[in-house]
């Protein structure tokens, strides 16, 4: 996944959120449901967490932010922050033994180990109990619990993240596209055209032909695949029934779209083994027209590259339709990661801990946990909520704080801090006009144990396959030849058939 950078919120969301923080105080000190979580007169519980966090320099308990947290909720914080290179393995070990903190944080429910422990009765349900917790359920936070059920039930606490904008999508260099008088394209045709206008026409001026079109690995151009099979992920609905796109025919029109803009020189000639981080490094170069990033880039990169030239503008597209004038735009599911309360907890500490998880979806912890402390850490100026210098020393932002309680914001996925107003508004033009083009995942929330065994093994050989094909290692007649073995393969079918199991079951409810 994309490291999440910080942002700020722009006037029209940071009012709605003062105002909703208006009301929150007020019902507090009126006793109406805006309770905080420090309600009760006893001593403060004692809560460990484990979750993950982005974050280079984490915070400990000495941070200001966490222990008002602790003073708001009447709680003491037992941390633990776990890194993205460490956390899957932390996590399975963690399982495994059977020895876990008060709340325990995963990425992803597609664990075996996880799901076994599930529905053994190794964690609460908290169903019967999130009515009582609407900060927890209200407004764009309600569909997330009805995608992380599993058998109808609320096993876990899902973490809020926005839907749309976020994920890799194609994003150029405005600045480039105005130079070219070129309009910023809305299908893969008139992207190939503008790659090409890229690599002849000199759209940085400086008279060299030293420009790439477009920074891309063979993994990072997986929404070409999306857009021709006009779904998301790795599945398509046909006839009523799950079937892997890797072995469609509208792949192998995507396997050519990306030969034939490899073949015409529109990525780097390193397009096999790039990383992620080198293709960063390739666009911030600030020779590049274009790269896959989530829209916070924008600013995160775009204010690297106006290092380089003052005059760069990056432009994340909206959408772009396929050749049957689909329009396909990336969007993902409300949460990213979960938190699961071990049955080893009594009751009385589970509501105590819904009620800190509640406090913290509050508009008023909401800010607490990203922002820091009124006049402090930050100031209202027209609006807005500015930072201050000791929001930097206190590590405020995305990361630490927040990594327990996501901003409830499209912020999370369009904005970053210091981004200019202008770019911001036009973000959240952009990020509108993709929420009319939502695309299909039908895979979304189901389990599969032999999705989880054997697919990612098939997925790469058809990757492997693909790269060669790309390149020219191999024609795209010993691909067809391939895939037709892939469609026979005894663990493919099997997976096929638990995916399809497992989504008749979802539709049958």
């Amino acid at each position: 996944m994309i490291h999440k950078q910080p942002r700020k919120l722009a006037s029209a969301l940071t009012t709605s959120m003062l105002i909703l923080l208006a009301c929150s105080l007020l019902l507090t000190a009126c006793g109406g449901e805006g309770k905080s979580a420090s309600s009760g007169g006893d001593g403060p519980t004692k809560i460990s967490i484990q979750t993950l966090n982005y974050a280079t320099d984490m915070v400990n308990n000495s941070s200001p932010i966490w222990t008002e947290l602790e003073k708001r909720t009447n709680t003491e914080l037992d941390i633990t922050w776990l890194t993205p290179t460490t956390i899957e393995d932390k996590v399975n070990v963690m399982l495994a033994s059977g020895d876990m903190p008060d709340v325990v944080f995963v990425e992803s429910l597609n664990n075996a180990q996880l799901q076994k422990m599930i529905k053994q009765g190794v964690f609460w349900d908290v169903t019967p109990f999130i009515k009582d917790y609407p900060n927890l359920t209200d407004g764009d936070k309600a569909s997330m619990w009805d995608e992380t059920k599993i058998e109808g039930q609320n096993y876990v606490i899902p973490r809020y993240y926005p839907s749309f904008g976020g994920g890799a999508f194609a994003m150029l260099r405005k600045d480039w596209l105005d130079a070219l008088n070129l309009e910023v394209p809305t299908s893969l045709d008139s992207l190939f055209d503008v790659l090409k206008a890229f690599k002849e026409n000199d759209p940085n001026g400086n008279g060299q032909a030293d420009e790439i079109p477009y920074a891309a690995s063979p993994s990072s151009m997986g929404f070409v695949y999306n857009i021709f099979n006009e779904t998301q992920g790795n599945w398509k609905l046909k006839d009523g029934k799950l079937v892997p796109i890797i072995t469609e025919d509208a792949s192998r029109d995507a396997l050519l779209w990306i030969k034939k803009a490899y073949d015409a020189g529109l990525f780097p000639k390193d397009f096999a083994i790039l990383k992620f981080s080198q293709i960063l490094d390739a666009f911030r170069s600030g020779k590049v027209g274009g790269t896959g990033l989530s829209m916070n880039h924008v600013w995160v990169t775009g204010k690297l590259l106006r290092d380089i030239d003052p005059k760069a503008d990056l432009y994340p597209l909206p959408y772009l339709e396929n050749p049957n004038g689909y329009k396909y735009t990336p969007s993902g599911a409300s949460y990213y990661g979960v938190y699961l309360i071990p049955k080893k907890v009594p009751e009385d500490k589970v509501k105590k801990i819904l009620e800190l998880f509640d406090y913290g979806n509050s508009p008023e912890g909401n800010i607490l946990t990203y922002y820091g402390l009124k006049d402090i850490h930050y100031k209202e100026e027209n609006g807005k909520i500015v930072p201050t210098e000791q929001a930097k020393q206190d590590l405020t932002g995305d990361g630490n704080m927040s990594s327990l309680f996501h901003l409830i914001s499209d912020d999370m996925a369009i904005g970053a801090v210091g981004m200019p107003d202008d770019l911001y508004e036009r973000n959240v033009q952009i990020v509108n006009e993709r929420k009319k083009h939502v695309v299909p995942e039908p895979e979304r929330g189901l389990y599969s144990e032999a999705y989880n065994r054997y697919f990612p093994e098939i997925k790469k050989k058809v990757d492997d396959m693909r790269t060669k094909v790309i390149i020219g290692k191999e024609t795209i007649e010993e691909y067809d030849k391939f895939i037709e073995t892939i469609k026979k393969d005894k663990d493919l079918i099997k997976v096929i058939d638990e995916m399809n199991q497992a989504y008749q079951a979802t539709q049958a409810k």
